[in-house]
């Protein structure tokens, strides 16, 4: 990831979560889509997507936010090594595909 610019200024002095954890900036977040990443110190960085740019057969994740919460989840337990092999799939890859 690359921060491209350094020089961040408040934009509201505080904000509260609602019980689900959402928060509203209003005209602060004038982006659709947003990547979000957290620093060890609990701090948040909302990073703009120009979903524009993600090709047109993987645009789908990032507008299904349960599908791309799952496979967040499956990352995130993959790095902590939670995840199993189901062995090789090297037999099925000449299968024809029927649409």
């Amino acid at each position: 990831m690359i921060i491209t610019d350094q020089n961040f200024s408040v934009i509201k002095k505080a904000i509260l979560a609602n019980e689900q954890g959402d928060l509203t900036l209003g005209e602060a977040a004038t982006a659709k889509v947003y990547r979000v990443l957290r620093n060890n110190a609990g701090q948040i960085l909302l990073d703009p997507v120009e979903i524009e740019k993600i090709p047109e057969d993987r645009r789908w994740l990032w507008q299904n936010p349960e599908a791309l919460a799952m496979v967040l989840q499956g990352l995130q337990e993959a790095k902590e090594g939670k995840g199993r092999s189901l062995g090789s799939f090297a037999q099925y890859a000449d299968l024809e595909i029927d649409d």
